[in-house]
């Protein structure tokens, strides 16, 4: 375990297990590293993997993001821990969700030439919609669940930063709540999940721990970035040259397949896994599965 000095001179927490080439993983929004424990521990004797704690989340939760646009702020922090892990040679790069969009950010920003197999896992190259878009966050429902959101953000644009969530009118505690359930729940697929995230979501003490509410700040960066950035990196897809094996869960309700599937048609060098029966979550829905991914993506000759 380790702290990461970044750009801004904060300390960014990461996890690290195992041996042999190193391979960083990045969770996404709701999560932090302890939820890769299960997956990567099996192949722990084959990689070293990285498991960052991302601005919000986990053991990095009092963090701010050193910028409005989140996906640049966590890139410019994955910067700072493939230059800090890499130092013996290029390394493997994996991210999930939120994750993904900061590994394609940094790609963005810093260039590929660090990572030697990228693998992405159920995220759309373009998180918002448009015209020539129907596959962004949360498919066709999309821009009206985002329209439900504006309240919520104009109430904390107008917060007091310094505030403390427990302070605030109740009402608008409960209206987080419930898009914080709403969300959680599009993430997951079986329908017994689905009920336990709209239930525990309204339960303020069980929220808490789903989801840290210590820094709202941060998570009002984050909710306000996917509402009104357009998060668009099919220009880059093209241009990168790094093998890409790509995720995705059929039944994905966070971004639906098709969207992948055309980020599949893109990327010079890529391969498709389709997870039939997963969700947004194909490491909880077929972890199994899911860790022979795991190993064939970063595996020799991968």
């Amino acid at each position: 375990m380790a702290r990461i000095t970044t750009h801004d001179h904060r300390k960014l927490y990461v996890r690290e297990i195992g041996r042999g080439p190193v391979v960083v993983l990045v969770h996404g929004f709701g999560m932090d590293s302890l939820h890769w424990l299960p997956l990567v521990l099996p192949l722990a004797h084959r990689y070293r993997f990285v498991l960052p704690d991302l601005r919000g989340f986990g053991r990095s939760s009092r963090l701010s993001c050193s910028e409005d646009c989140v996906a640049s702020s966590h890139a410019r922090d994955l910067h700072a821990v493939i230059q800090h892990y890499g130092q013996d040679g290029a390394v493997g790069l994996g991210g999930i969700s939120l994750g993904a969009t900061t590994a394609l950010r940094y790609m963005e920003l810093f260039g590929a030439d660090a990572v030697r197999h990228y693998l992405h896992i159920d995220q759309a190259p373009r998180v918002s919609h448009g015209p020539d878009w129907s596959w962004g966050l949360f498919g066709e429902e999309g821009p009206e669940h985002i329209r439900r959101w504006q309240p919520t953000l104009e109430f904390f644009t107008n917060a007091d930063r310094n505030s403390r969530f427990e302070d605030f009118p109740a009402p608008e505690r409960e209206r987080f709540y419930d898009h914080l359930g709403s969300f959680l729940s599009k993430a997951l697929s079986r329908r017994w999940m689905k009920w336990g995230a709209r239930r525990l979501s309204r339960v303020p003490a069980i929220a808490h721990q789903l989801v840290p509410v210590d820094n709202w700040y941060t998570l009002f960066q984050h909710l306000r970035a996917y509402a009104e950035r357009d998060y668009d990196f099919r220009p880059l897809l093209p241009t990168l040259q790094v093998p890409t094996t790509i995720i995705t869960g059929r039944r994905s309700e966070m971004y639906p397949w098709q969207g992948q599937a055309k980020m599949h048609e893109l990327l010079p060098d890529s391969r498709l896994v389709m997870f039939e029966d997963s969700g947004h979550m194909p490491i909880l829905d077929q972890p199994v599965r899911f860790i022979r991914e795991l190993n064939r993506a970063f595996g020799e000759g991968a």
